[in-house]
């Protein structure tokens, strides 16, 4: 299938140059046959096809060379269901059927909207050519081809230009308008008609906004054939325009002026070609040259030493000039035709294919030069038609592609895209807050799956251009110096957003080390965990006071503990270049006012009973729990004096007698443990048979409080 913007990639302009003398007792069939294959050779499908259906028609048997012809014909000049039916009617009866006819059958079912024959069609030609690689081709695609028409595509798509005298495509912005290729009009020239299609040779044309005519665009001056695309560097500098040779390329019977790409240079408001370019060969075209925002050049071409077919080219722009064009390789291009590439503001490039599995004819594709297939850009994008030359604005999400999906005539279509882009600026900086320059961030999609790269300038900055609302996730690890850091960020509609990566080393660790008033490890605190002043989760430090949040998205804490103020830390920038990033923070006490002093909790001998004193200090600690919300553990312990399970059973029961005075207070019983640990918790060495004065038991008889959730 050939749109009229592939065809003119092709065929190009072609002049019949062989005479046919014909005697005058020729047979008729035989002078149709030489009069079709003389149309055909000039590519004139449109007249042949006829002929070559009446000589199919009269034949008595099937002939192998009317049928082809006749087939091709039929393609060529888009009558597709005669095509088909031809096609299947040829393998199903003749004997001298090849791969190629299978796989130009596929290519028909496809076409006429007929994908559910698509695997009895490889059946069938694989028991007669089970090694061939383009049916094997076909058979290891077939599930992505069925699932292509299911893709769904983030843009909307409408129509923007059509002719009725002719046929449009490759439209891109130009100042205040723009511009599009176009065969509706005669530019004045002798010999406009191009012989292939019947109409006039392509013009570039200019829309201008607000206007309600459009004119051929003169700013270039025209040549005598085929004239566009053409696009512009980021600056309107440069303008890339493809065209035809002069020169002339002799193939059998038929001469070619292949196309060539030519650069202008903008030179104070005069476009003059330059020879920027040096890669035009009369005997193979160069068309389709796009920059991308460092002027670095991508075309298609089907010079020697590609795949096959028509394959994209990049030139790396040096400062002055282009170096020797570099074929993209097989992550974009295939042994059948890639052509038409764009390079968005966002590095990706776009480009057609009729290689990749797609949905029919030329698909639109995307690649991210990463992954080994570039991804099909799904419906209503592409169709089942040749669909081609797609541009976008990534931040107005504004573009153009080119389609013959309405009766097979090229016209342009508008695209919106369904949400909204803006660039995001990323910053990396080393464990000193210095910037990191000429280092590489990845960046993921939310899936995980891979977006994009960035190469930080001598700011230590890069930006990309992502999706309003979406979540990304930015990762910088430097395999030499272990040093990394990962952040997972959503696309804020901020203009002053940036996102900072902060080298740390591979393995370090943070940890939080909580000290009391007294300089000891802080057993019992509440460390709450905040994250854009969101509450994120709770942790409580155990008797070391200390605890581990390595792998926590946290940027702030909060810190409650008895007889302690509370206090809060911001870590949101903080940076450390050590194994183990150690944030260490001295609690200082409460007011003497609010201050539960745990000591004058006393008991009479061998009682649990509560003495007064005891009351005013548990009534601090019923206040302290009506304005926090905690749990706490209440334990009572006992010096080594006396058994072992007595001094249990006691220190329990002076627990209870606490926690029972705190419950009757109005706290809920389920954020008060009370617990007597006996002598099993000594603080000193006064063990059972240890000589101790009074004093040394003394430390041993004590009620303790810590927050335990």
């Amino acid at each position: 299938m050939l749109s009229l913007a592939q065809d003119i990639f092709k065929m190009r302009h072609l002049t019949i140059i062989f005479f046919l003398v014909f005697s005058a007792n020729s047979q008729a069939q035989s002078y149709k046959q030489v009069y079709a294959e003389k149309l055909s050779k000039s590519y004139n499908f449109i007249e042949s096809y006829p002929i070559w259906l009446e000589l199919a028609n009269e034949a008595q048997v099937i002939d192998t060379h009317i049928v082809r012809s006749l087939i091709r014909a039929a393609y060529e000049s888009e009558q597709y269901e005669s095509a088909l039916d031809w096609s299947m009617k040829f393998t199903a009866q003749s004997k001298e059927v090849s791969s190629k006819d299978f796989c130009l059958q596929l290519q028909l079912l496809q076409l006429t909207k007929q994908v559910s024959k698509l695997e009895a069609t490889i059946t069938e030609g694989l028991k007669r050519y089970p090694t061939d690689m383009d049916l094997l081709r076909w058979q290891n695609q077939l599930n992505q081809i069925l699932s292509c028409p299911k893709i769904p595509s983030d843009y909307s798509v409408q129509l923007f230009r059509s002719s009725e005298t002719g046929e449009v495509f490759c439209a891109s912005d130009y100042p205040e308008g723009v511009l599009y290729v176009s065969t509706q009009y005669n530019s004045g020239f002798v010999n406009r008609i191009y012989g292939k299609t019947g109409q006039y040779f392509t013009d570039i044309v200019y829309a201008k906004d607000g206007s309600n005519k459009d004119q051929i665009w003169k700013d270039i001056k025209r040549t005598n054939p085929h004239d566009g695309p053409v696009s512009f560097s980021s600056t309107n500098r440069y303008a890339y325009m493809t065209s035809n040779h002069q020169e002339i390329d002799l193939q059998g019977e038929v001469k070619f002026n292949r196309l060539k790409l030519v650069i202008y240079k903008n030179e104070q408001g005069e476009w003059v070609p330059t020879e920027l370019f040096k890669w035009n060969n009369p005997t193979y075209s160069v068309a389709h040259g796009v920059v991308d925002d460092s002027l670095n050049l991508y075309f298609s071409s089907d010079m020697p030493g590609g795949f096959g077919g028509s394959d994209i080219y990049r030139c790396t722009w040096n400062g002055s000039g282009y170096e020797a064009p570099q074929n993209l390789g097989e992550k974009i291009n295939t042994p059948y035709d890639e052509n038409f590439p764009f390079v968005a503001l966002d590095g990706h490039l776009y480009f057609s294919s009729n290689g990749w599995p797609g949905q029919g004819g030329l698909d639109i594709f995307y690649s991210d030069f990463i992954k080994p297939q570039p991804k099909n850009l799904g419906s209503p994008i592409n169709t089942h038609a040749d669909d081609f030359a797609f541009t976008v604005d990534d931040i107005k999400g504004k573009g153009y592609i080119s389609s013959n999906r309405n009766q097979w005539k090229d016209e342009v279509y508008s695209i919106q895209l369904k949400g909204q882009k803006r660039y995001v600026e990323l910053a990396l900086q080393d464990c000193f807050k210095k910037p990191i320059t000429n280092e590489n961030i990845a960046i993921y999609n939310s899936d995980g799956s891979y977006f994009k790269k960035l190469t930080t300038d001598n700011l230590g900055k890069d930006n990309f251009i992502g999706i309003i609302g979406a979540d990304y996730i930015a990762t910088y690890v430097n395999t030499t110096t272990g040093f990394k850091d990962s952040v997972r960020f959503t696309n804020e509609i901020d203009p002053y957003q940036t996102i900072l990566l902060n080298a740390t080393p591979q393995n370090q660790k943070r940890i939080i080390n909580l000290i009391s008033y007294k300089g000891e490890p802080l057993d019992g605190a509440l460390v709450k965990l905040y994250l854009n002043d969101q509450l994120v989760g709770k942790m409580v430090t155990k008797k070391e006071g200390s605890l581990d949040i390595t792998n926590l998205k946290v940027d702030s804490l909060s810190i409650t503990a008895i007889n302690h103020r509370d206090q809060y830390i911001s870590i949101k920038d903080r940076i450390s270049c050590d194994e183990i990033d150690l944030i260490k923070l001295q609690m200082k006490p409460n007011s003497s006012a609010t201050f539960i002093n745990l000591d004058m909790i006393l008991y009479d001998f061998d009682k649990w009973d509560l003495r007064p004193e005891s009351i005013r200090e548990l009534d601090k600690l019923i206040s302290y729990m009506k304005t926090n919300d905690l749990k706490v553990e209440l334990s009572s312990h006992t010096d080594s004096r006396g058994l072992d399970d007595y001094n249990e059973w006691l220190s329990q029961q002076r627990s209870n007698s606490c926690v029972n005075y705190i419950i009757k207070k109005g706290i809920s019983p389920d954020r008060i443990i009370a617990k007597g640990y006996g002598e099993y918790k000594l603080k000193n060495r006064c063990s059972n048979d240890v000589e101790c004065s009074d004093e040394e038991h003394q430390q041993n008889r004590r009620t303790e409080l810590k927050i335990v959730q």
